[in-house]
Formats: C-alpha cells, sequence, structure tokens
C-alpha cells in the first residue's frame, strides 16, 4: 500500500508539474492533491488526452468533462479571445458559450452582430442566431432567420434546424403549418423528438387518435433499436410509454 499510494503521489505532482508550465487552472492543484490516484486519472482524461488525438469521440469527451469541471471555462476564454479581437468568429464563440449555459439574452446581441459580417450566411451562426431568438420567444425572429438558412443553404439537410423551425412556428401559434413542419421532419431526424413533438401538438389540438399513432410509432421502433439508441431516446421512450394508452 505505501508504495501505491507513492506512485499515486509521484503521478499527482508530475500532473501538477504539467499543469503549472501549461497554464491550467489552478483548481487542478487542488484535485490532483485531494484525490491522489482519481484526481490524476480525471486530469489526463480532461486535460492531456484531448491533445494526443484529433478523434471527434476524444475532444467531445474532454470538452464534456470540463463543461462538467469548470461550466464557465468555454466562456471565459471566448471572452478573452473577443477582448482581443471583435471578429464574427469569435463574436459566435461567445454566443454559443451562452446559449450552452442557457442564456439566450446574453447570446442574443452577439449573434445579431456576428451575422451582419462575413459569416451572414453561415449554417451554424444562423442556427445559433435562431436558437437565442427562441430561446427568448422571438418566434417570429426565429422563422425569418432560419427561412434565411435555408434560402442560403438550399440542398443541405439540416434536421436540427428543420425541428426548430416547427417549434418556431408552434410558438407563433401557428399550429397548422407547425404540424405540416412536425410531419416532415420526422421522417429524417435521427431520432424520436421530432415525433414526440408532433404527437404533444397534436393532443394539444384534442387530436388524440392522432397522437395515439405517433405515440406508438415511437414505441414500435424503440423495440427493434440498438440497446445504445434506446438508451440514447429513453426520455422520448418513457414519454410514448406514458401517454400513448392514456391518449388514444
Amino acid at each position: 500500500m505505501p508504495i501505491l499510494l507513492g506512485a499515486h503521489v509521484l503521478i499527482a505532482i508530475l500532473c501538477a508539474i504539467h499543469a503549472l508550465k501549461t497554464g491550467r487552472q489552478m483548481y487542478w492543484l487542488f484535485i490532483l492533491f485531494a484525490f491522489p490516484g482519481l484526481g490524476s486519472v480525471v486530469y489526463v482524461v480532461v486535460e492531456i488526452l484531448p491533445g494526443l488525438t484529433e478523434s471527434p469521440q476524444a475532444r467531445a469527451a474532454g470538452s464534456a468533462a470540463r463543461r462538467a469541471l469548470d461550466p464557465g471555462r468555454e466562456l471565459r476564454e471566448a471572452r478573452q479571445q473577443l477582448d482581443v479581437a471583435r471578429t464574427p468568429a469569435n463574436l459566435r464563440r461567445v454566443g454559443d458559450a451562452y446559449l450552452a449555459m442557457d442564456r439566450p439574452g446574453d447570446a442574443l446581441p452577439l449573434l445579431q452582430e456576428a451575422a451582419t459580417g462575413i459569416l451572414s450566411d453561415d449554417e451554424g451562426l444562423l442556427t445559433a442566431k435562431a436558437r437565442a431568438e427562441y430561446g427568448c420567444a422571438l418566434y417570429d425572429d426565429a422563422i425569418a432567420t432560419l427561412e434565411a438558412l435555408k434560402d442560403a443553404h438550399p440542398r443541405t439537410s439540416m434536421p436540427q434546424a428543420h425541428l426548430l423551425y416547427a417549434r418556431a412556428l408552434e410558438g407563433a401559434g401557428r399550429d397548422v403549418d407547425a404540424l405540416e413542419q412536425y410531419e416532415n421532419v420526422s421522417g429524417y431526424y435521427p431520432g424520436a423528438e421530432a415525433r414526440a413533438r408532433w404527437a404533444m401538438l397534436l393532443e394539444k389540438l384534442s387530436r388524440g387518435d392522432e397522437a395515439a399513432e405517433r405515440w406508438n410509432e415511437i414505441l414500435s421502433a424503440a423495440r427493434i433499436a440498438p440497446k445504445f439508441a434506446r438508451k440514447a431516446q429513453a426520455e422520448w421512450v418513457e414519454m410514448a410509454r406514458t401517454r400513448a394508452s392514456r391518449v388514444a
């Protein structure tokens, strides 16, 4: 045991040296020495491994871990870059950070400013701007932004933006148009959310039999889906299971 503890402490010291030399946040020193062994594993996964590989999975895992440990880190770093250069890309990065923190009101003016520059027809920027507008209950503005996005990229499949468009139509009280868009996007959306939102709108319009059909379609798809897909869609599948019989 003393040898194992010594090895853990040595690894923690090496990680601490790496953290100091590379300018990592000082909270890492506390984590490394308060939790010998475990702290070093977390540090390696979050701060070292993403830099050793360019795989999307590694980057995603590192980003998720960093957000969990320090939710404000991306916003701080993004704002620092914005202070250096107020470019459309930096404006969008800060806006995206605010959206990730569920602060659409802070994101919107930055994304509006970014959308007047060289990225004015950028798919990601316009989608982020529409998300901020939707989050601020500016449904007509979100609809206009998403229609401009579609005009700028008519041949691009954008299921997330398409679903947001349907939700904005519903938010604006355009239920008939929203139903049509929910039906259209459900045909290719990667997951059950679009069909579930379609079903919920049908329920709201007292069209229970049609809503039950949509819920049962979700349950049928879940029965033949692989385990990882069922897990990813668990929220919507459970909602379908609860509501299918109730609204029939």
